[in-house]
């Protein structure tokens, strides 16, 4: 009778450190989310239908989705650095989660900027946006006086669980690639490609929501060409992804030309947005920030894209194969397994062998 096959969740639970790095994450994300949506409610009450016909309508609650979206991006970019074994992963991912730090202290200072503006400003027939009698600042100011500190709180923890991580994901490169060096840096080299790739996709699309929601209010030909020129840059994105893995130069070369002509379309709506500071007064901090990362983790992408393309037919592509992506299904579930009853034995080994990026 056949062992049964082990599972992700099997996996995770034969690994503490693991275990402990994704519970981090998944607690972070249900506890924000809960608090978020109470102050969504709240803000939602406090608005009158003809808000929509001011910006300000549409750049709360816009801030609101993208700042979810940035915890469940941050959620599955942890999972997928355990399903790698990516130390290098799992080290941007709780830089990632810092940089939500400052998003969340700013949100507070933005939504009480933006109930004083509302309640100075009326629609066309000259009734007031908001409901007066409401005061929700009393309501949700201590909710988001608490989310920077959670989120904080959840940074140091991941840092010190990846601490414990990186003496495993060590232990298992090692077992995997050995004392050879060459593929150690091919390989890291590959691992740094591809986390900067799923970097470029997470801020080109806070980017692009937050200018065609914002500034196009999700309709018009220039909304709808826009999200289609999105759907190809994530699709470009994902098969330079398949590209690098199959060591296919034809179609690298290609997603290496996207890469550039994309960086230079966020550089021109970069310039036009500081040029035009005035008209993005409501979402000129958001727009510049997203853009700015986004230019700069493409750029970086892009030489490291470059890098994996000069390392093709070396050897790397049946490393992975073997080891590195497809989890084999007959594999035993101490492949990912952290013998404690030997007392961590290889835990100097990542003071000796820097064996994973």
């Amino acid at each position: 009778m056949s062992a049964p096959t082990p599972t992700f969740v099997n996996k995770l639970y034969s690994a503490p450190p693991a275990l402990a790095f994704i519970s981090i994450g998944l607690v972070q994300g249900i506890i924000v989310t809960i608090l978020q949506g109470i102050v969504v409610i709240k803000w939602q009450a406090f608005l009158k239908p003809t808000i929509m016909q001011v910006p300000a309508g549409y750049t709360v609650p816009t801030n609101f989705a993208v700042f979810l979206f940035g915890f469940l991006f941050q959620l599955a970019f942890m999972c997928d650095a355990i399903r790698l074994r990516s130390t290098a992963q799992a080290m941007l991912a709780c830089v990632l989660n810092a940089g939500f730090l400052p998003l969340a202290v700013l949100q507070r200072h933005d939504i009480k900027h933006a109930e004083e503006q509302l309640r100075g400003s009326t629609d066309m027939n000259g009734d007031h946006l908001v409901y007066l009698d409401r005061h929700p600042w009393d309501e949700y100011g201590d909710i988001l006086l608490a989310l920077p500190i959670i989120v904080a709180i959840c940074t140091l923890l991941l840092v010190i669980s990846v601490w414990y991580l990186k003496k495993f994901f060590s232990w298992q490169s090692y077992r995997n690639v050995g004392a050879d060096a060459k593929l150690r840096r091919m390989r890291i080299i590959y691992q740094i490609f591809v986390m900067l790739a799923k970097m470029v996709m997470y801020f080109i699309i806070c980017f692009e929501v937050v200018y065609g929601v914002t500034q196009l209010q999700g309709r018009g030909t220039e909304f709808i060409i826009r999200m289609i020129l999105l759907g190809v840059a994530v699709v470009n994105i994902c098969m330079s992804i398949v590209w690098c893995k199959s060591e296919n130069r034809i179609g690298m070369i290609i997603s290496i030309c996207i890469y550039v002509a994309g960086m230079a379309y966020l550089v021109y709506m970069l310039v036009s947005i500081l040029i035009r500071w005035r008209y993005y007064s409501t979402t000129f901090e958001t727009l510049t920030s997203y853009a700015s990362m986004a230019i700069g983790f493409i750029l970086i992408t892009t030489v490291f894209a470059i890098l994996c393309l000069r390392n093709f037919w070396s050897g790397l592509k049946e490393h992975l194969g073997k080891h590195e992506e497809a989890w084999d299904q007959n594999a035993r579930s101490k492949d990912l397994e952290l013998e404690t009853k030997d007392g961590f034995q290889y835990e100097s080994l990542g003071s000796k062998l820097d064996l994973d990026g």
